[in-house]
């Protein structure tokens, strides 16, 4: 017969042997859940860049060509983002003044 002693210690253990392989589990499934949500976000940008060769053409360019467009692209945008982030501050301050929003 076990007594109350060693039932209690084998409880603990086994207790023990849950929480470990529960959060074993729990690290494995967020793991996996963490890889998927990369592996769907990749699957949808790589639809995204896809629709956007489709709807530009750019699907019959040779991949130094397309490199190139998307070169001027990228800078034509960044230039365009820049002078609105330097520029536009002046411009609205300027048209607040004219209808004297602003003194």
């Amino acid at each position: 017969m076990s007594t109350h002693a060693e039932t209690s210690h084998l409880t603990k253990y086994v207790k023990g042997r849950k929480k470990k392989n529960t959060r074993r589990r729990l690290k494995s499934c967020l793991f996996k859940v963490g890889t998927m949500a990369l592996s769907d976000c990749w699957k949808q940008l790589s639809w995204f860049y896809y629709q956007y060769l489709l709807v530009t053409a750019l699907y019959m360019l040779e991949p130094w060509e397309r490199t190139v467009f998307n070169s001027l692209l990228i800078s034509v945008a960044g230039m365009a983002v820049y002078t609105g982030y330097v520029f536009m501050p002046q411009h609205i301050m300027a048209i607040l003044h004219y209808f004297e929003v602003v003194q």
